[in-house]
């Protein structure tokens, strides 16, 4: 299968495509400004994609290089985080609203079997803890920011292209991100720096200071996300828009004594400076049995293989 991924190499990105290699299947990325680097080292032997420099906003651009990949499915990670989103506005419009819409054209023009993008939780706004329980897959999006706002609208925009265009797409909602290479969207705009504080500087031997200690989160492991990926790309007919990906739901706090044990000399400091939030509780029914998603990773697992890779690319002892 001929699979085209937007935003290839960054952090979800770069471990899709070496799932996507390993199965056997031909890969094209499209992206601004690859991160080579990074999708060597996490693809390793498993393969060699092509790369396609070019922008997502820019219609022609995208369009010629899924024909000449021959896209038979499609991957749409390409996207303005959080505080990007916040910080310039117009072109969050543009990448984020314009950008998904390309990739809902161009995947039309060429046949495409298949669109899977990228949502988030940020579409719902707001968390169980305001809801009164579990956040249902169909509950009604209440987005607080820019980023949260674009991805609900997309959603709306799937609706459409189902039933007007006939495209067969859906969005995947991903929750608190975690795993190596993370630190890439820090650079990017992500609004959870907490996890460079709480896993990326303990790892390292420096002190983190975690200032929402109370706050519950659900954590999903990179591994995991692009398994999901896969397993949607799979799957016809999907009867929902979107379906949340889920990990496991903690408290912040705690996730900080889970590295304390893999890590007896990590250096953490926890506060709580604002009241409690909770963005866990999400649906995960739907997802299981639309796609047959589970997670695979424990929570304890995935800190200790992203602790392990983190450590290694320094030059410090395995934990």
């Amino acid at each position: 299968m001929r699979y085209f991924v937007t935003g290839g190499t960054g952090f979800i990105g770069a471990y899709l495509v070496r799932d996507l290699l390993q199965a056997g299947h031909e890969v094209t990325i499209f992206e601004l400004a690859p991160q080579q680097e990074f999708l060597d080292e996490i693809v390793g032997a498993a393969g060699e994609a092509s790369i396609v420099r070019g922008d997502v906003t820019d219609l022609a651009a995208l369009l010629h290089a899924m024909k000449g990949a021959g896209a038979e499915r499609v991957v749409h990670l390409a996207s303005l985080l959080t505080d990007s989103s916040e910080e310039n506005p117009l072109r969050a419009v543009r990448v984020n609203l314009e950008g998904t819409l390309h990739a809902f054209e161009a995947a039309l023009a060429v046949g495409a079997q298949k669109v899977v993008w990228a949502s988030s939780i940020a579409a719902f706004g707001r968390g169980p803890d305001e809801l009164g329980g579990t956040v249902r897959n169909d509950d009604y999006h209440a987005p607080v920011n820019l980023y949260g706002a674009s991805k609900a609208f997309l959603e709306r925009c799937t609706a459409t292209y189902r039933r007007d265009r006939g495209l067969d797409v859906v969005g995947l909602r991903f929750t608190i991100v975690y795993g190596y290479g993370k630190s890439f969207t820090v650079q990017r705009g992500s609004a959870v720096t907490h996890l460079e504080e709480l896993i990326d500087k303990p790892a390292l031997g420096q002190p983190g200071l975690v200032t929402n200690g109370d706050d519950v989160q659900d954590f999903s492991y990179v591994e995991d996300c692009a398994r999901a990926i896969v397993l949607a790309a799979e799957a016809a007919d999907t009867p929902s828009l979107a379906l949340t990906v889920t990990g496991d739901d903690v408290r912040v706090g705690d996730v900080a004594d889970m590295v304390r044990e893999l890590l007896p000399d990590a250096r953490i400091e926890v506060r709580s400076d604002a009241p409690m939030r909770i963005r866990a509780g999400y649906d995960r029914e739907g997802t299981e049995r639309e796609i047959g998603f589970r997670p695979a990773w424990t929570l304890r697992e995935g800190l200790a293989s992203t602790i392990g890779k983190l450590r290694a690319r320094h030059g410090l002892p395995p934990i």
